[in-house]
């Protein structure tokens, strides 16, 4: 009787070990696949930023003029935003 519980047990656990081995190299494989998806992402997203930060300067270049004023716009504008959410919030020198 020990002898046919200890054979079932060994048995049981040769079982685990196996799954145990094969979830963990699933598991493996899927970080590894994830973490290559990411490193393309990022080599994507930087040459993305690459081509804004080319396409941004050339058109500097070709209106440097327009360029400043917007650039003054959007300052302008931005500082008026804070400024209305400083007063709202009660922050202003009072």
């Amino acid at each position: 009787m020990q002898a046919e519980i200890l054979g079932r047990t060994i048995e049981v656990r040769d079982q685990v070990e196996a799954e145990v081995k094969r979830v963990k190299e699933a598991v493996v494989d899927a970080v590894e696949d994830r973490l290559i998806e990411a490193k393309r992402a990022v080599k994507l997203s930087r040459r993305a930023a690459e081509d804004f930060v080319d396409e941004a300067e050339y058109h500097i270049k070709q209106r440097p003029f327009s360029a400043l004023g917007v650039s003054f716009g959007v300052g302008l504008g931005l500082g008026a935003a804070i400024g209305v959410l400083l007063a709202r919030n009660g922050h202003c020198g009072r």
